[in-house]
């Protein structure tokens, strides 16, 4: 990830957004010392931290970064209808989506509600994930730039880097009137974790 940022910097990217990684979130000392190292290698980037999530409990609470008014969502927060309400609320400028699938059907039907999203949700929709099999853990992400109904970057398998060209945030054309509603597969994954009482 150093390495990606890096190579980020010296293609001029102003914004660095990272997935949430298993193992690395765990560790506060070891994420400082992680972000350090990432300011020193690539100055003058702002990055937008997996740490700015929701807690999955109580208010949303939108933080500024260089995104706009950005809400970080993390897990089922992502695709859960429940939230949309309060998240379309929020009037924020964009979202980032730590969602992990539990398979490449999940992944595709998450990308499909992104482009629902930036036009239901906020305007810019950026998908964080991490993808293969590492520390227990199988996540078949995908990494994807989405403004305002169009895939501006798509990423897939692999240590792989998504940019895009995102314009300044502006806001909707028009105030969304209708929310975006899920896929059934993810429907299915938002119930089967409920029953578990898991998220």
């Amino acid at each position: 990830m150093l390495a990606q940022s890096e190579h980020a910097s010296e293609r001029g990217v102003q914004v660095l957004v990272f997935p949430r990684v298993p193992g690395l979130v765990a560790d506060r000392t070891l994420l400082d010392a992680f972000y350090r190292n990432v300011e020193d290698r690539a100055p003058g980037v702002s990055i937008v931290r997996p740490s700015l999530r929701h807690p999955g409990e109580g208010p949303l609470r939108p933080q500024s970064t260089a995104l706009g008014r950005t809400l970080v969502l993390d897990g089922d927060d992502c695709i859960d209808p429940v939230l949309f309400p309060a998240v379309q609320e929020a009037a924020c400028d964009s979202l980032v989506w730590l969602f992990n699938a539990e398979d490449p059907l999940q992944a595709e039907a998450a990308l499909e509600l992104a482009l629902d999203a930036s036009l239901h949700l906020a305007p810019l929709i950026v998908m964080a994930t991490v993808t293969g099999h590492a520390r227990g853990v199988l996540a078949a992400g995908i990494g994807a730039i989405v403004h305002l109904g169009e895939i501006l970057a798509e990423g897939g398998e692999g240590e792989e880097l998504v940019i895009a060209d995102v314009p300044s945030p502006t806001g909707f054309p028009e105030r969304p009137r209708s929310l975006p509603e899920p896929a059934p597969i993810l429907v299915q994954r938002l119930a089967a974790h409920h029953a578990a009482g898991m998220q």
